[in-house]
Parts: C-alpha cells; structure tokens; sequence
C-alpha cells in the first residue's frame, strides 16, 4: 500500500465520522415518507420590504473548508446513469462488475435511499439494454430513456428504438411507444411545454449518427418526427451526446464536442450557427446555461476523439450570452485542475462542483480525484477534499436533496468503480441550516407563494434547483433558477418562473439559503401551467 493510498483511507474514515452530525440534522428535517408533500402554508404575514432577489452564494469561514466525502458503499452495479428522484431517492443503473454480456434483467438498477444510506434492486426485466441511452425527467416525475444498444453487445452494438419509463411512485419500469429512428448514445432536454427533444446516436448499425430529430408528447405518449430542415447540423459519427440547454427563448442551444455553436428554432424547425469556441472542439466537457439567463458556460474537454478517448485535458472554460446580437465565446476562469469525462453539477446555494474526470490519454488515464468547486459571484475555482475512486468515463455525480453530491460509475476496471460516495459541501460545516416547515407541492407558473421558515429574517435567497439527470459526463436536465421574494414575519412570499422557457414544467427542489451560505433541505414541488 502506497502512503498516497494510506492517506486517502484514513481521511475517508475520519470523514465519515465528521459528516454523521451534519447528516442526521438533514435527515430529521425531512417529511416522514418520501411521497410526502409540503402543504401551502395559509395566513403568513408579508413585510413591506422590498422585493429581494436571489443573491449569489459568498463563501463564509467554514469549518471544513474542502468539504468531505463518505467512506464508499459497494453497490455491486457500475453506475453509468443517475437520476433524481421526486420522492428523494436516487435510480442509477449501468452493468454489473465484471459482466459484459449478462443474463436477464439485462440493465440492473438500483434506488438509493440517502436517508438510510441504503441500495435496493429495481432492474428492468426487458430484452434490452438501456445503458448509454439519452435520459431526462418528465413532467409527471417519470424517467424517460430513450434507446440503448442491441443484445447481445459482443455482435458489435448498435441502435435501438426503445422508449422506457420509470415510475418514481411505484418504483417500476415500463415501455413507452417506440422511437422513429433507433439510437445508441442520443441526447434528450425537455422543453418548454414538457415534451422532450432527441437528438443524434448512433442508429442500428453502431457507426452512422442519426440525422432526424424527434419529439415526444409527454400528453399523448407520441413521437412526432421534426422536418428535414431540424435534421442535426453535426452528422459525424462520432458526434454523440451533443450537449444541449432550452434558452429562454424556447429555442435549443446546442454546443459540444463541436466547436461551432447551433441554435435551433423550434418554431422554424432550421438551425443558425451561432460563435465557435476559442479551443477548438470540446470533446467530453460539461455545460450548464447559468441562472436565469442566455448564457451557457463550457468547461474543460479534450481537443480530440481518437479511439478509447482523449489525448490531452484542458482546464480552460468559456462562455457564450446567447442573447447578445452577434454572440461569441469568451474564456473564463480556468480550473485549477485540467480534466475531460467529469461531471459538473449544481449545489444547493448556485455554486457548481467538478467531480473526476482524468487527463488522458484515452478514458482512464491519469485520473483526477480531487473535486473543484466554481463560485459564479467570485469567478473562482476552489479545490476540495479528494475522493477515493476513480470517476472517469462512464461516471455519475447528483445533486441530494439534502445538500450533498452522489458520485459513482466508472468502467475504469480499479477497486472502487461499484462504490458510491457521497460529498459534504463546505457549506454543510457553515453554521445551523436554516428549515423549511411548510411549502406547497404544486405551484404554476408567474404565481406567488408562500414559504413557512422560523429563519425568514435570515434568509439570502430563495431557489428552484432541477433534480439531475446524469451520464457520460453530461446533464442537459439540471437547472438552477433563482426567484424574487419578500421576507415576512416567519414566511417568505417568493414568486415563481414566468413561463417553460425559463424552467420547464416538472417537480423541482425548492432551497432557502440563510446568510452564512448554508441551504435549507430541500422538498420536492410540482411546477406547472396550471391547464
């Protein structure tokens, strides 16, 4: 054992035993059954204060200023998906360790519950495999997975038209009308009425990406096909997982692993090209359009594609405003680490954390452990506590509802690829979270409500957090959309989103932020039109 590996081993232990407190506190503020909701609280007073809007998260001395990370729970599956929940739970499959062509059920699943730190079995019993399919969350809170690759994998992969369900409520899985076109490796974001858009994957032959795009009805259950002039700007066969956000608009911004930027217009169904990136091609990177604007933000990647991965990471980032009349690229802050096949996700207080990745070449070489954490209001990169495994190609990382990140996966083939682990943020060591007693479970869109919490005169910010939906290091579901409120006596009146544009219909996690940086657990509501 070297004295790197020793470390890393009694660091994850004494974690564990710091991060108890801080999980025990979370788990006593949440409702008694996951399928709990939050009722409306009724006769809070509103102050006269002035609106408030949301304020960007400041970082605050924290007792643990690299936050800390569980000892790793062996889980059997190598996580390549994950999902958030709305009953708190988390649904992740992939493959079985060691097993490539396995006997039914061909894609195990599993819930964790991070309550009781616990892994229970949901495999599909379907003749299909669903890893390294597109993935996002409807608006009913059902999963929707969209195609997969043929069975057995060893005649070479290929396509698949599947669309398959997952039931959050009755924890099964289920099968959707089918696809037009098959596909392996696709991409899919809803949009703002709900319905959700697929786009590219490699159709049954495993080598040619697919051209048309489609759409599914999340009304009727019905995928409709889009005009030739939608078909994907990008052919190449290896672009896959285009990276995808709904703008305010309601048109699609499409970035990643091509330099050259693409909008498309759902109502013209044509693309425009938008500024290509100062790096070049971004293989690999993440993104995630910042709150409450036009502005997509790319980090890290590798110029490159050749078989079995990259060949060299960039810590650079970028930004784009879509908004602005002739857009382009800006870089912005670099990471203190350069990194591709990373997750990038949103804490609870707006900030955004980097887990894994590696430098290359290829997958799984030269990994990184050690997280970062990027500050929008600072523009600055702040290194955390490391993990223990290696989170390279096919890895996952999530947002809990509690404030903390999931983080899984791999096909590394190390010691810690079926493993899961869970980080505790800087902000969890803050200080006493703030609560929320009472919220409502279904809200529409432009509508006041209101939010019960003996912390009310405490409060920073006030905001709706997507529950994610990530793999092969991309989430075009996540979304972090801050909202207006006022402070009254032990309530908070907040506002919700104007439309689907800004944050499309669904279940979201709703956050209170006090002044010291430290988030509230967060419950689960329904956001909706209201028709």
């Amino acid at each position: 054992m070297t004295a790197r590996t020793h470390s890393r081993i009694i660091s994850a232990l004494v974690c564990a035993v710091a991060v108890t407190a801080v999980i025990c506190i979370s788990h006593l503020s949440r409702a008694a059954t996951p399928k709990a909701r939050h009722p409306l609280a009724a006769g809070a007073r509103v102050s006269s204060a002035p609106v408030q809007a949301a304020r960007p998260y400041r970082p605050v001395l924290s007792s643990e200023p690299m936050g800390t990370w569980t000892t790793p729970l062996d889980t059997i599956t190598i996580f390549v998906h994950a999902a958030m929940l709305n009953t708190g739970r988390v649904l992740l499959w992939g493959i079985d360790q060691g097993s490539v062509n396995p006997p039914p059920p061909y894609t195990p699943a599993k819930l964790y519950d991070p309550i009781a730190n616990t892994v229970a079995d949901v495999s599909s019993i379907f003749s299909a495999d669903v890893v390294c399919a597109g993935q996002s969350i409807l608006p009913n809170g059902k999963i929707i997975v969209t195609g997969g690759t043929v069975i057995p994998l060893a005649i070479g992969g290929g396509g698949i038209p599947d669309t398959t369900l997952f039931d959050p409520i009755t924890e099964t899985w289920s099968h959707a009308s089918s696809m037009n076109y098959p596909r392996w490796y696709a991409s899919n974001v809803e949009l703002a009425n709900g319905d959700t858009l697929v786009t590219s994957g490699h159709d049954q032959t495993g080598s040619t990406s697919v051209l048309r795009n489609e759409t599914y009805n999340q009304k009727t259950g019905v995928w409709s096909v889009l005009p030739a002039s939608a078909n994907n700007p990008n052919p190449g066969p290896n672009y896959l997982y285009p990276r995808l956000d709904l703008l305010p608009n309601g048109n699609v911004f499409q970035s990643a692993p091509d330099s050259q930027g693409e909008v498309l217009n759902l109502i013209t169904d044509t693309w425009t090209k938008v500024g290509k990136m100062n790096f070049g091609d971004r293989y690999y990177a993440t993104q995630v359009l910042l709150p409450n604007s036009y502005t997509a933000f790319i980090v890290g990647g590798t110029p490159t594609n050749a078989s079995g991965g990259g060949t060299t990471a960039t810590a650079t980032t970028e930004t784009i405003d879509l908004s602005a009349q002739t857009p382009a690229w800006t870089y912005g802050p670099s990471m203190n680490i350069a990194r591709y096949n990373h997750t990038l996700v949103y804490l609870a207080d707006g900030t955004l954390l980097a887990v894994g990745g590696n430098s290359g070449p290829g997958h799984y070489a030269n990994p990184v452990f050690t997280p970062e954490i990027y500050n929008p209001a600072t523009e600055q990169w702040s290194l955390m506590a490391s993990q223990v495994g290696v989170r390279a190609y096919h890895s996952v990382s999530i947002l809990l509802a509690d404030g903390r990140v999931l983080s899984s996966g791999s096909t590394s083939g190390t010691t810690y690829n079926h493993y899961l682990e869970i980080f505790s943020p800087p902000y969890l060591y803050n200080g006493a979270r703030p609560t929320i007693t009472g919220s409502p479970g279904a809200i529409v869109y432009g509508q006041q409500f209101t939010i019960t919490t003996p912390d009310a005169a405490d409060i920073s910010s006030v905001a709706l957090v997507m529950p994610g939906a990530t793999t092969h290091a991309n989430d075009m579901q996540q979304r972090y959309v801050p909202l207006t409120f006022k402070v009254g006596d032990g309530s908070l009146t907040a506002r919700s989103p104007a439309s689907g544009n800004w944050a499309p219909p669904g279940y979201y996690m709703l956050v209170v932020v006090n002044d010291s940086g430290v988030p509230s657990v967060m419950p689960f509501l329904q956001l909706s039109s209201g028709t």
